[in-house]
């Protein structure tokens, strides 16, 4: 009985021995896992900084990747902790991954959201480094605006750097509010920019010509050719046409009125205006009368010169629109056939409703704007036949209310025919891109120009020129720049 407490002593001490046996085997192996997971001190983790990664857009309402090297350290020595960040700004999510060769050591990765353009500092990232507390920077950075939430806007430059935004109203609290933007000799040439950004595409473009001025487009931008831009969002300046305004007057002056017809990037057209601001003209010092002067005569001088290189310049512009337009002059000969069937056929009027919209996609043409339906005319005409006849026959037989309601069917029935009579008369074409002028003569200068696929009204005809309605510009061009649709 007493021999059982003594064998279970024997083992507990062959385990004991057992054990001590293989600590001592591990500890050399502890010892060298340990030496192998160097901690980084607080001063070397200050010294890097989490930055935005290379060769991404820095906008609002998008995922913004930012990346830190933590040199030496094993991903799995190394445990993220939430990173806090400020209003308006969301963290998306964060991961760690083992780097291998020259830049050994573990790469962090986070992707955050800005709601709101600015310039941010994050708060340092806390994290874990085999089982140290370590906080990493963030560098500080600048968030714009994203591009494809913004609507296209135009924007001036001038070569003393000054820069004029069609979407920056003066504010009336602003102690230069009501000031002229800039201060100019008269007969001293301006020479200004005007530039698209947030846009896709340029669809129109004119100007008014400034009273007692001289106004002088010096070059026209490939834009202007209605190509189509690489599907891209981009903050970038898209160059359309430089200018030189010579101001003959002195005084303050309205800038000359300019307006452009863009697509955005959500594929919506808009009209942009320049909004009225102020230049003001001062009397020319000696030396820059003299300057004027010169520039005058020579302008004079060579006024024939000007008025033969601008026609010709204007030909070529037309002839490389016609070789490089994205929108060729058979695909407009198809748009308005697809459009004469929208207009004319009786059945199937919702399929070529969706014929031509898809072509229209097909080619960039983004607009809502259908055809009117000749089915409409006839079935009104026949709503008012049938009234009319129905009225007739109840007044002979003196049956009242079937008269009364007659008689009302017939009266809105007319009044809906006349509205579709109306817009019956209209017509309209495509335009194989016009340059439009004030008057219908050949030696008439081009005030602006409708580029081709767009849908115009002609409102007039006079020979060979007829008069054309976009929107709120219009004007004249010859009859073959446009196909008839009705």
């Amino acid at each position: 009985m007493e021999k059982q407490p003594v064998k279970r002593s024997s083992k507990s001490f062959r385990r004991l021995l057992k054990s001590g046996f293989l600590s001592l085997l591990l500890l050399p192996a502890a010892k060298y896992y340990l030496a192998a997971q160097p901690v980084i001190s607080q001063a070397q983790a200050n010294a890097l900084s989490i930055a935005p990664a290379e060769n991404q857009s820095l906008y609002t309402k998008s995922d913004i990747k930012f990346e830190v090297l933590i040199p030496n350290a094993k991903a799995d020595s190394i445990i993220l902790q939430n990173a806090s960040t400020p209003a308006n700004v969301t963290m998306r999510t964060m991961r760690k991954s083992q780097e291998f060769g020259e830049n050994e050591g573990t790469k962090i990765e986070l992707w955050f959201n800005f709601e709101k353009k600015g310039d941010y500092k994050l708060a340092p990232l806390s994290l874990l480094i085999s089982n140290r507390r370590r906080t990493i920077p963030f560098a500080p950075v600048t968030i714009a605006d994203n591009p494809e939430f913004l609507s296209p806007r135009v924007v001036i430059l001038f070569p003393d750097g000054n820069t004029f935004y069609s979407d920056e109203a003066p504010d009336p609290k602003d102690k230069n509010y009501g000031k002229p933007f800039l201060n100019w000799e008269t007969g001293k040439t301006i020479a200004f920019s005007v530039c698209l950004q947030y846009a896709v595409q340029l669809v129109q473009f004119n100007w008014e010509i400034p009273t007692e001025s001289i106004f002088t487009q010096t070059k026209t931008y490939d834009i202007l050719e209605i190509k189509y831009r690489e599907k891209r969002y981009s903050d970038e300046l898209i160059p359309v046409a430089d200018f030189e305004w010579t101001s003959l007057a002195q005084g303050e002056k309205s800038f000359p009125k300019i307006k452009l017809t863009a697509t955005a990037y959500n594929g919506y057209r808009n009209d942009i205006y320049i909004p009225d601001f102020k230049i003001n003209f001062s009397e020319k010092t000696e030396e820059g009368a003299k300057t004027a002067e010169a520039d005058l005569f020579d302008q004079s001088f060579n006024s024939f010169d000007d008025e033969v290189k601008r026609a010709e310049y204007e030909m070529a512009v037309k002839e490389a629109e016609y070789l490089d337009s994205a929108i060729s002059k058979s695909d407009c000969q198809t748009l308005a056939e697809l459009r004469h069937k929208e207009r004319n056929e009786i059945f199937g009027w919702k399929k070529n409703v969706a014929a031509r919209a898809d072509f229209e996609a097909k080619l960039g043409i983004n607009t809502s704007i259908s055809e009117f339906y000749m089915g409409s005319f006839y079935f009104f005409a026949l709503i008012v036949l049938i009234s009319a006849s129905l009225f007739i026959i109840f007044l002979k037989k003196r049956m009242v209310l079937p008269a009364c309601l007659s008689s009302a069917a017939l009266f809105f029935g007319l009044i809906f025919f006349i509205f579709v009579s109306v817009q019956k008369v209209k017509k309209y074409g495509i335009s194989t891109g016009c340059k439009i002028s004030s008057i219908p003569e050949e030696s008439a200068k081009a005030e602006s120009s409708i580029g081709a696929g767009n849908r115009v009204q002609i409102t007039e005809e006079a020979g060979q020129w007829i008069y054309i309605q976009l929107g709120e510009s219009g004007g004249w061009c010859r009859r073959d720049e446009v196909i008839f649709i009705n």
